[in-house]
């Protein structure tokens, strides 16, 4: 992260469906308690889960990735949280994403909810993500549920800019039994981020994707899949580097061979050289011996 600017946080509003105020905090241990009439239940898909599952799935792979390694943290997405205990349907919320650190707490991996109640606190962190079907409740119903609950980060991203929450990226931390808006802030590229305490990790709207970098190896966390992608790119350019060496050691051969014949061949005309200079004086030799004869017969 380079220079940052410190942007506005928003204002929760009070928000209304259907005539309900659904910001108004409800007293959920009473009987009946639970998600009002208009709250949109979890029973089926909803209308744009279709257009939001690369997003969770994208965001869920990377943090998985990131966390798998740690006994500590049970960490899901949509997945319900009973707040009272499993046996009390009504009594539960399914967030986008929910963080939850402990000692043993991966137990809770495999498990299709979890309970506050078995586990001996709230969530430390619990995030929405806007979509048209579920954006009042989570400003509404769902915050004041996490509220009462005592989860420590509620976090909220808008994958559409802004348009259903005010801005892309927004939190709230539980500071002496209340949720206080805490600031965010905006690189000159545009991201938007925030330094998470409970995941240790920035949470980073870049656009429509939400990423998460970690400050202390100073890189952005990898999915599963990326991981394994730049594990292939480093074994690919491993191999091309490996190829390249060989092919260097396959030249550098073949220039010593042809070095060496090079040279060989130049021995061969130095040789052949040498033959002919010494057939050459064999027979100015052989020359002069015959004229020194030819001269002797003469005087005779």
């Amino acid at each position: 992260m380079t220079t940052t600017t410190t942007t506005n946080v928003i204002a929760l509003p009070p928000v209304r469906v259907a005539g309900i105020d659904l910001s108004v905090r409800r007293d959920l241990q009473e009987p009946g308690g639970g998600p009002p009439e208009g709250y949109p239940h979890k029973d089926g898909p909803l209308p744009d889960a279709f257009i939001r599952e690369p997003l969770f799935s994208l965001m869920l792979a990377t943090l998985h990735t990131h966390f798998d390694p740690r006994s500590d943290v049970a960490l899901s997405g949509d997945v319900f949280i009973y707040y009272r205990d499993e046996t009390d349907q009504r009594r539960a919320l399914a967030p986008d994403l929910v963080a939850v650190f402990g000692p043993d707490f991966a137990r809770y991996r495999d498990r299709t909810g979890i309970s506050v109640a078995e586990m001996g606190k709230p969530p430390d962190l619990v995030m929405e993500v806007a979509s048209p079907s579920t954006y009042r409740a989570d400003l509404g119903y769902k915050r004041d549920a996490y509220h009462w609950m005592g989860v420590g980060e509620y976090w909220l991203f808008d994958p559409d800019g802004g348009e259903h929450y005010g801005q892309p990226l927004a939190w709230e931390q539980l500071v002496d039994g209340q949720y206080q808006a805490m600031p965010v802030q905006q690189e000159t590229d545009g991201i938007i981020w925030a330094y998470s305490p409970a995941l240790g990790l920035d949470i980073c709207a870049d656009g429509g994707m939400l990423r998460f970098y970690d400050p202390l190896n100073r890189e952005y966390v990898r999915s599963q899949p990326e991981e394994k992608a730049a594990r292939e790119q480093a074994e690919a350019a491993k191999e091309r580097a490996k190829a390249a060496r060989e092919q260097a050691e396959a030249a550098k051969e073949r220039a010593k061979a042809a070095r060496e014949q090079a040279e060989a061949a130049l021995a061969a005309e130095q040789a052949a050289r040498q033959q002919v200079e010494a057939q050459l004086r064999q027979m100015q030799a052989e020359m002069e011996r015959l004229r020194a004869g030819d001269g002797g017969s003469a005087g005779a």
